[in-house]
C-alpha cells in the first residue's frame, strides 16, 4: 500500500511533534530547579528534623522570654508581608503583632486573615504560641541541665 504525498506529509508533521524535547519542568522554568531537585531538598530537611528540633527547643528552654518575643516577632513580619497589600485592616506592622499576639494567647482580634499565606501563620501561631509563651516567664535554663 502506497502512501500519498499528503499522508506523507502528515506523518513527517506527527514525527516531528514527536521528537521535540518535552516541555520544561515548570519548577525548572520559573524558579530555577527541578521537581527532583526540590523533591531531594525537602527529603533532605525531613531527614535532619530531628536535629532542628532539638536545636529549636534547646534555644527555647535556655532563653524562653526571648524566643517568645522572637518567634511572635517574625511570625507578625511574615504575616504583614502576606497581608499588606490584600487586608485593609493591616496597614502597620504594628497591625499584624496585633493580630499575632493574639493568635499566640486568647485568640481574639478584630482583624482577620484573608489570604491563605496569613491564614497558615496564624494556625501555626495558635498551635504553638499557648506553649511558648506559657513558659516565657520561667527563668532560663543553664545549658547543663
Amino acid at each position: 500500500m502506497a502512501v500519498t504525498e499528503e499522508q506523507q506529509k502528515a506523518l513527517d508533521e506527527l514525527i516531528g511533534h514527536l521528537r521535540k524535547p518535552a516541555a520544561p519542568d515548570i519548577f525548572q522554568a520559573w524558579l530555577g530547579f527541578s521537581r527532583d531537585d526540590l523533591r531531594g531538598k525537602v527529603m533532605s530537611l525531613l531527614e535532619q528534623k530531628t536535629e532542628y528540633q532539638q536545636m529549636a527547643l534547646d534555644w527555647i528552654e535556655r532563653n524562653p522570654l526571648n524566643a517568645s518575643v522572637e518567634i511572635l516577632g517574625i511570625a507578625s513580619w511574615a504575616f504583614y508581608q502576606a497581608e499588606k497589600d490584600v487586608n485593609p485592616r493591616v496597614t502597620s506592622y504594628v497591625d499584624a503583632f496585633y493580630y499575632i499576639s493574639t493568635c499566640a494567647s486568647v485568640g481574639y482580634a478584630d482583624i482577620f486573615a484573608v489570604t491563605q499565606a496569613g491564614r497558615a501563620i496564624a494556625a501555626l501561631v495558635m498551635i504553638v504560641g499557648p506553649a511558648l509563651t506559657s513558659n516565657s516567664l520561667n527563668r532560663p535554663k543553664s545549658k547543663s541541665s
